[in-house]
């Protein structure tokens, strides 16, 4: 049988079975005793392995980051994420997580709900191979966290975006960065971020040995990402607009054209956005401005698929977010 008590400010569990050596362990809080001593009661009478020994969050994230990685890389997105769980709280036993501690952590981060659900969403996958693969003894906190946080709207399905750069804002851009160097050649990333539609981490991790000049110039990028295939998804892509001109005045200083941190050029970009007092304008907004003008020039989706990289086509559906101008047609000529 399977005895839970308190002793002083921590709880004890005792699993004792006619027939087999007792069982016990201290825990924190009584939720993590009681689900230790029935998963150890049912280990025993079952002939099972027993639950293994707690470890901190950051233990736990390295173990599950060094297995999935022997399968398939892991996304710089989700070790992101669960990064700021280890700030956070990472140097608790997973054992003793509380609902409370998700809430708590969330309330911290200020972030967005679409943010903040894909951060609760990695965790769960986390916590959820400790219990399974690992038998740990560790209690479901962000399944018990979510009600709370949906009705608090702490977390929420994400929204897509519309927002486009107006000619006004761009201009503000240019001219800022035109007098505000820095280390960065912000003046060239923003105008390629646009005509490329590539991402963030697409830019920076263009090479100089992937760059084919020529008459129709074209341009590898690495392990692209999608959802479905991480792996040695490298694509040629067509150098479109000003991005030829923009890659050949950059110095070749490394293997890479622009070899800068992502987290530098945003900030940058946010800097600027927050001293010419332009509203709500992110980064990845470049790429759905960039993607916006093909369709605006004519491209049919197929081909701005090639430019963007989606392989679902529905997917671009929100790209096609074309201005009232762009539908006038030039008039044929008067004979």
């Amino acid at each position: 049988m399977a005895v839970v008590e308190k002793r002083g400010k921590k709880w004890r569990a005792l699993v004792r079975i006619k027939g087999h050596p007792s069982a016990s362990k201290t825990f924190n809080g009584r939720k993590a005793a009681e689900d230790w001593a029935r998963l150890t009661e049912d280990a025993i009478r079952g002939g099972t392995a027993l639950p293994q020994e707690s470890m901190t969050l950051s233990a736990l994230i390295d173990r599950y980051l060094k297995e999935l990685a022997k399968f398939k890389p892991v996304s710089a997105t989700k070790r992101g994420n669960l990064k700021r769980w280890e700030e956070s709280l990472g140097d608790r036993e997973v054992s003793t997580l509380t609902g409370q501690d998700i809430l708590d952590h969330i309330a911290r981060r200020e972030a967005g709900p679409a943010t903040m659900t894909i951060e609760l969403g990695f965790l769960a996958e986390v916590l959820a191979a400790g219990r399974s693969l690992w038998n740990m003894t560790i209690p479901d906190v962000a399944t018990a966290a979510r009600p709370m946080l949906r009705r608090t709207g702490a977390i929420a399905k994400p929204v897509e975006r519309d927002r486009r750069p107006t000619s006004k804002e761009l201009e503000d851009l240019a001219a800022y960065f035109r007098f505000n160097h820095g280390t960065i050649p912000m003046r060239d990333i923003i105008p390629f971020a646009i005509d490329s539609a590539m991402r963030m981490g697409e830019i920076i991790g263009l090479r100089w040995e992937d760059y084919r000049p020529g008459e129709k110039p074209t341009i590898l990028i690495r392990e692209r990402k999608d959802p479905k295939d991480k792996k040695a998804n490298n694509q040629w892509v067509p150098l479109l607009g000003r991005t030829v001109e923009i890659i050949e005045r950059q110095e070749r200083t490394g293997p890479l054209i622009f070899p800068y941190k992502a987290d530098s050029i945003g900030a940058a970009f946010r800097r600027a956005c927050t001293r010419l007092q332009i509203d709500d304008l992110h980064f990845h907004d470049l790429r759905h401005e960039g993607a916006s003008r093909l369709f605006e020039q004519g491209y049919s989706i197929p081909e701005v698929a090639i430019v963007t990289g989606h392989r679902d086509w529905k997917s671009l559906r929100r790209y096609t977010n074309l201005t009232p101008e762009s539908l006038h047609r030039e008039k044929p000529a008067q004979d």
